[in-house]
């Protein structure tokens, strides 16, 4: 174990917010101590698990290291609309699937790299097997965007690495490792920068790799959302090595001369429901599960909670901070 100071502004004195084993994947019954930085505020673990020992504590099925079949895919997807659309009061009459589709109910987001996609190169940091994506599936993985972009991958799981390979994406094991020469128009990092040991580094290469007008993408938990306000103990640790709010990020953004041009946070019922399996705290209140019906209206509920940006995942949009004065000067003139 190593001991830090904040990632963020060097501060070493720490508030200790809470203590925590790791109730999500049950790799150890280790004690672990997440604590707020008294300077900036970054919740973080402290001590926490080095580069070298931090493996161990992924399991062998990590979920973001898997390569799922195209039939699950595509089932999962045709699942996905129906439970989202008008028709999910039909499962209604099938009561043993009722409950267990309820996971499936989810916000219509759209996949910011499509939208935001300008030019030929895009870099997916944490990028898993590239066959599917955290929320986006399918759709929002390295394999379809290489129908119209050059892709690349940075990824440390060597099954992971030999799907890309032997689909002819180079995949680098680190961000040391990419050529000097190579930049992005988008550059992603989906739920994956808080596994990081130092995210500071992480937007520093962002600056550096992003094109003039290219988009840096995060998705991560958002620490100052709905439920994490309920139960704050209710983390990934040791995994999840920081726990993020907005100005933590804007303040990253700043510190390396990018700036948040768009942020949505978001929610989905089924992580209540999950969360209450493991944090006792939640569980008075979600842990019966819900049916399809019971999920798409508390889906409408949640949608309330994630308009005021306390959504329990969030994404932010960067990019360099001189590409918005020109803009901003060019409509100035123009008007």
């Amino acid at each position: 174990m190593e001991h830090v100071a904040c990632d963020l502004c060097g501060g070493t004195k720490f508030d200790e917010i809470f203590r925590q084993t790791d109730i999500i994947h049950h790799t150890t019954d280790e004690m672990f101590y997440v604590v707020r930085c008294k300077e900036c505020g970054l919740h973080f673990l402290n001590p926490r698990p080095n580069k070298d020992e931090i493996g161990r504590y992924y399991t062998s099925s990590y979920a973001f290291h898997a390569t799922p079949s195209r039939l699950k895919l595509a089932t999962l997807s045709l699942l996905t609309q129906l439970v989202n659309s008008p028709l999910h009061h039909l499962f209604n009459l099938i009561p043993n699937l009722n409950r267990r589709l309820a996971s499936y109910v989810k916000p219509k987001i759209e996949d910011p790299v499509r939208r935001h996609f300008r030019g030929s190169r895009i870099l997916d940091i944490g990028c898993g097997s590239g066959v599917s994506a955290h929320f986006w599936g399918e759709k929002g993985a390295l394999f379809a965007y290489k129908k119209f972009a050059d892709v690349y991958g940075v990824e440390v799981a060597d099954k992971a690495k030999d799907t890309l390979s032997a689909a002819g994406i180079p995949v680098y094991p680190n961000l040391a490792a990419i050529p000097a020469d190579l930049r992005f128009d988008i550059i992603r990092m989906n739920w994956s920068l808080e596994h990081v040991h130092s995210p500071a580094e992480y937007f520093q290469f962002l600056s550096e790799k992003l094109t003039e007008t290219g988009k840096a993408i995060i998705a991560v938990p958002n620490y100052g959302g709905l439920l994490y306000t309920l139960a704050r103990d209710c983390v990934e640790v040791p995994i999840h090595l920081y726990h993020f709010r907005k100005q933590d990020l804007i303040t990253y953004a700043n510190n390396v001369g990018l700036q948040l041009i768009d942020f949505t946070t978001f929610s989905y019922p089924q992580m209540f429901t999950f969360a209450a399996a493991a944090c006792p705290n939640l569980r008075r209140g979600f842990a019966k599960p819900m049916n399809v019906s019971e999920a798409y209206f508390f889906q409408k509920i949640l949608s309330r909670f994630d308009a005021s940006e306390i959504g329990n995942d969030m994404i932010a949009i960067l990019e360099k901070k001189d590409i918005v004065r020109k803009t901003t000067t060019t409509v100035q003139t123009t008007t």
